[in-house]
C-alpha cells in the first residue's frame, strides 16, 4: 500500500488510492462516552500506549497532549498518530507499506530522524481489533508545501500531468496552524536561497477571533477550534439560536495576517515577478488565501487544500513505486 502522510501540529491527513482521512493531533487519557445514540467511532490504541487519539481524545480525555516543538517527531505523541492513521486507513492484520511524507521547512534537517522511526516493523493493537503489523520498505521525507505542487503537476499513477507547472518556477505558501512555509521551486527542485518560514499561522485567527467573541458573547468561548475555524470561514456564528456577522471582524483580523505573509514573501521571491506560479496550501489557506492572493496576480488557492500535501505526497509514492518496479 502507498501512503502520503502529513502530520501536522493541528491534524493528521492520510492519503491513499481509495481512501482519505484526517483527525486532529490529540492524545489523550483512554476515556470514551459511556452512552452515545450516533455511534461514534474513537481511536483508542490499546499497544503499544494506551491512548486515546483524535477527536474523541479532545471531547473525552481527562488528561489531553498537544505539542507544538520542533522535537515532537520523537515523542510518544507522534508516535501515537502516526500508528493510529495507519489503523485508520488499513484493519488488515498485516501490510507492507510505502510512505511519503514532509516536515516543515526550517525543520527539515531532522528528516532523517523522521525516516528511522517510519521505516521498519510496526505492531499496534486498536480496540476492537486484533494486532496489526505494518512493515515499511521505503519512506521519502520531502519539504512540507512540496506536496501541494505534487498534487498539482502528477496524476493518480505519479505521471507528470501538468508539464507546464512541473518544468516552471513555482511559489508554494503553505499556511499551517502555527506556521506559514515559503518554498520556491524550479523544474521540481527547491531554491533553498528562497525557501523560508514565517511565524503566522491559522491559530493566531483562531485565538484572537475567540477572544473576540468572549468579550462580546459570553458563552461562545467555548466553541471548539473547528467551530471558530467554521464561523470565520462562513462569516457569522449563532448565539442563543440569533446569527452574529462577523465579516468585519474576520476581515479585521485576517487582513494583518496575510500581510505579514505577503510581506515575508515578497521579500523572499524578489515581489514574485520571476515565479510563473504561486500556490497557496495549508488548512489555513482557507482562511488567508483570499487576502494572499489579492497582492499576487498569478496566485491561487489550490483544490481542497486541507487534503493536498498529502495527495501530494501519495501521488510520489505512486511514483516511487512505478520506479522501483521497472
Amino acid at each position: 500500500m502507498n501512503i502520503g502522510l502529513d502530520i501536522g501540529y493541528s491534524a493528521v491527513k492520510a492519503v491513499t488510492g481509495d481512501r482519505r482521512v484526517t483527525f486532529p493531533s490529540a492524545v489523550g487519557t483512554p476515556e470514551k462516552a459511556r452512552f452515545s445514540l450516533n455511534g461514534e467511532t474513537t481511536i483508542i490504541l490499546l499497544q503499544p500506549d494506551h491512548v486515546q487519539v483524535g477527536e474523541g481524545a479532545i471531547r473525552q480525555s481527562r488528561f489531553l497532549h498537544r505539542r507544538e516543538d520542533r522535537h515532537w517527531v520523537e515523542s510518544p505523541e507522534w508516535y501515537a498518530l502516526f500508528l493510529a492513521a495507519l489503523t485508520e486507513l488499513s484493519t488488515a492484520t498485516a501490510a507492507e507499506l510505502r510512505i511519503v511524507t514532509g516536515l516543515p521547512v526550517a525543520f527539515y534537517a531532522d528528516r532523517q530522524v523522521v525516516r528511522d522511526r517510519i521505516l521498519g516493523e510496526h505492531r499496534v493493537q486498536r480496540e476492537g481489533r486484533r494486532f496489526q503489523r505494518f512493515t515499511v520498505t521505503d519512506c521519502a521525507v520531502i519539504p512540507q508545501p512540496f506536496g501541494a505542487l505534487l498534487a498539482a503537476c502528477l496524476d493518480d499513477r505519479g505521471r507528470i500531468a501538468n508539464p507546464t507547472l512541473a518544468a516552471g518556477a513555482v511559489g508554494v505558501i503553505d499556511v499551517g496552524g502555527k506556521t506559514t512555509n515559503l518554498l520556491s521551486v524550479s523544474r521540481l527542485t527547491e531554491i533553498s536561497p528562497e525557501t523560508d518560514s514565517v511565524a503566522v499561522g491559522a491559530w493566531d485567527a483562531v485565538r484572537a477571533i475567540r477572544t473576540w467573541l468572549a468579550d462580546r458573547y459570553p458563552g461562545l468561548e467555548e466553541l471548539r477550534d473547528h467551530q471558530v475555524v467554521d464561523a470565520i470561514i462562513e462569516r457569522r456564528v449563532k448565539y442563543y439560536g440569533d446569527p452574529v456577522d462577523l465579516k468585519a471582524i474576520v476581515d479585521e483580523t485576517l487582513e494583518p495576517l496575510a500581510d505579514q505573509v505577503v510581506a515575508a514573501a515578497s521579500q523572499l521571491w524578489n515581489g514574485g515577478a520571476t515565479l510563473d506560479a504561486i500556490l497557496i496550501t495549508g488548512g489555513g489557506g482557507l482562511l488567508l488565501g483570499p487576502y494572499i492572493a489579492r497582492h499576487f496576480r498569478h496566485a491561487r488557492v489550490v483544490e481542497d487544500p486541507v487534503f493536498a500535501n498529502a495527495l501530494g505526497y501519495w501521488r510520489l509514492a505512486q511514483r516511487r513505486a512505478a520506479t522501483a518496479g521497472q
